[in-house]
């Protein structure tokens, strides 16, 4: 018996405009959700402020923290 798909939100949570993800081509797409939801745990991501794995606070460049609140966010 598999175990069932993780449920998406029908809206995914508003991210960085600088904030940028790639999930692996590899990846089924019956199980490959919004990377905005920052649910994939081998997808990449990058700031385009800083080109780099951070951002420009030093801060890591992923979907669950590129949200509201954060200083760098816009």
């Amino acid at each position: 018996m598999s175990a069932p798909l993780p449920v998406v939100e029908s809206t995914p949570p508003r991210v960085c405009r600088h904030l940028r993800g790639k999930v692996p081509f590899s990846t089924p797409e019956e199980l490959v959700q919004s990377w905005e939801l920052g649910a994939a745990s081998n997808a990449s991501y990058w700031c385009l402020a800083t080109l780099e794995a951070a951002g420009p606070d030093d801060g890591v460049a992923h979907a669950q923290d590129c949200r509201s609140g954060r200083a760098c966010f816009e």
